[in-house]
């Protein structure tokens, strides 16, 4: 079980050069309240995964999965979802700038629109981005139950845009805590949560904020860009009969972040006065059946992002996104080798950006068979067919495969497709030169990898896996600024190797070391696709010499990342904490 401690320590810099950036804050408890239950011990071979949409042992997943579990937030002491995303296998963070600065998550390459991110089962992607990517910047991670992320396409059962992949965050459902922290940089943080859980019931209600005086974002300027976030979360279910369920969930979740423009004559980087304003709501609400061998879910969903730029009080950019979402799925039994997974959903989508307000409809269908001919074989096939108001449809299927071998060895194999249609954004977009191109086409995916895994330990909680995959994507979407537009790239091509090691060297110290190798290339240039690092690694080692008292260091190597109108430096950070 998690420790019961909040010490997080707040990752608000990272020199983009080689050399270390140490943080050296001293961070003082002010009070703390009984922590709560944050994670189930489950063995490695029992730990329930969301790959298809419905809990499934991990060992029967033929996806490239990654988990991060509440223990491993605690003890590594995440401050925002972006830090734990960091240290995970074949994702990439791109960040402007400190504290508040727009973050997305890649997965193997792909860019932000073509991941999709869920939250407690409702798709928190922006409509009104660019690409209609997610911010994690202010995704705070105190009430994070479990952050699992599916690698490759997923576009079968979590529908267009996870072309790259999916991250899933649960939030937590019960248990109380309290912390409050303090240090350098002006930096201050606390949270509270409130809830109960029994067999009949739930609720939990959660409150957070942080601030920080910040540093500059601008290389040259000295002028501090300050930060300050909060959220609040309410979460709560019942049984309303021996077979039914119903659950509601409300986020709210406000941020000020000061940034940096581009200030006459030189109009480069530099300080200004410039704010930026963001406010996230999601809300949903379910009913659950569960019957002998039929469990199926309804859900109603809305989702929406509010973000206003002022300079010097006057207003320089706005966009409003919003998403409404109905969907049901169902998990049918129909032997003790075949499960069916089937399901619809309707969505309506919304931009209103300077020179947008555009909506658009979509609908899809979806099934899969997931079959266990033997013992230790399992596998998964299906189909999906998606319809848009505003553009063309398209069948996509999947495919996955487990073997284990034994007890301790196992063989994955999946293969996908991927289908994204453009924005709203990048269809309409016309402001600032911007010429909408009415030739724009959907990308298409088509993604496959393999991989293997070993067991440790008496438990098998111990574990070394190495996965090679490859995705290459035909008509992939991007800005180009000598055309002032979008455009598509003929055919993007991403391929790699993702390393991943658990290790218990003794009953008190243990390690956890990640690697990526992403050849992520624009195949018509040959040059590489923007933000996305060819080389990335981690490795956490944690002491506990006493039961109550943790010692952990973490190195993060994040390799050159080509971007406009420079490359990024490559970086070594380390991170020291205690606990």
């Amino acid at each position: 079980m998690a420790k019961n401690t909040w010490a997080a320590a707040p990752s608000f810099y990272e020199k983009p050069a080689y050399s270390t950036a140490l943080r050296a804050g001293v961070f003082i408890i002010v009070g703390f309240i009984k922590a709560g239950a944050a994670a189930q011990d489950y063995p490695e071979d029992e730990v329930i995964v969301t790959a298809l949409r419905a809990p499934t042992p991990v060992s029967e997943t033929g996806s490239s999965v990654s988990v991060i579990t509440a223990e491993e937030i605690i003890e590594r002491q995440y401050v925002f979802a972006a830090d734990a995303l960091r240290d995970a296998a074949g994702v990439a963070i791109a960040q402007n700038g400190a504290a508040g600065g727009a973050a997305s998550a890649r997965i193997r390459g792909a860019s932000s629109g073509q991941t999709l991110v869920v939250i407690d089962g409702v798709v928190a992607n922006d409509p009104s981005a660019p690409q209609g990517g997610f911010n994690f910047a202010n995704l705070d991670a105190s009430t994070i139950e479990r952050i699992e992320i599916l690698r490759g396409p997923q576009s079968l059962l979590y529908g267009a845009d996870a072309i790259g992949g999916v991250i899933v965050v649960s939030t937590r459902r019960g248990g109380t805590e309290g912390f409050l922290e303090g240090g350098s940089f002006g930096t201050a943080r606390a949270g509270l949560g409130a809830g109960f859980e029994n067999e009949d019931a739930y609720g939990r209600v959660s409150f957070s904020g942080v601030t920080t005086d910040g540093i500059s974002r601008a290389d040259v300027g000295n002028e501090k860009d300050g930060y300050r976030a909060g959220t609040a979360t309410l979460a709560a279910g019942a049984r309303l009969t021996e077979r039914w369920r119903g659950e509601i969930t409300l986020r709210a979740a406000q941020s000020r972040a000061e940034i940096d423009g581009f200030p006459p004559p030189a109009f480069t980087l530099g300080d200004t006065e410039d704010i930026e304003r963001t406010e996230d709501y999601l809300a949903s609400g379910r009913l659950l059946q569960s019957f002998s061998n039929f469990d199926g879910a309804l859900t109603l969903a809305y989702n929406a992002v509010d973000r206003r730029n002022t300079a010097e009080g006057v207003e320089t950019y706005s966009a409003k996104g919003g998403r409404i979402t109905l969907d049901y799925i169902a998990d049918i039994a129909l032997s003790d080798a075949v499960r069916l997974i089937a399901g619809a959903e309707a969505e309506r989508t919304r931009a209103e950006v300077s020179g947008v307000d555009e909506s658009a409809r979509a609908g899809a269908v979806f099934a899969a068979l997931d079959l266990t001919p033997i013992k230790a074989v399992t596998l998964s096939i299906g189909g999906r067919r998606d319809e848009f108001s505003n553009f063309e449809g398209a069948t996509t299927a999947r495919a996955s495969a487990v073997w284990r071998l034994d007890e301790t060895w196992r063989l994955r194999a999946s293969w996908g497709q991927g289908f994204r249609a453009p924005s709203l954004f990048e269809l309409n977009y016309d402001q600032f030169g911007v010429t909408p191109n009415p030739d724009l086409r959907a990308e298409k995916a088509n993604g496959f990898d393999a991989g293997v895994e070993k067991l440790f330990g008496e438990k098998r909680s111990q574990r070394l896996a190495v996965t090679f995959f490859q995705t290459r994507v035909d008509d992939q979407i991007d800005f180009d600024l000598m055309q002032n537009g979008y455009y598509n790239i003929d055919e993007a091509r991403s391929r790699g190797v993702e390393v991943e090691g658990d290790f218990a060297l003794s009953p008190r110290l243990s390690a956890n070391l990640t690697y990526s190798f992403t050849d992520a290339i624009d195949l018509s240039t040959d040059t590489q696709l923007l933000r996305q690092p060819k080389h990335k690694g981690t490795a956490v080692i944690a002491f506990t010499p006493v039961d109550d008292l943790t010692l952990a260091a973490s190195v993060i190597v994040n390799g050159r990342e080509n971007d406009t109108p420079a490359p990024n430096d490559a970086f070594v950070r380390l991170d020291l904490r205690a606990a």
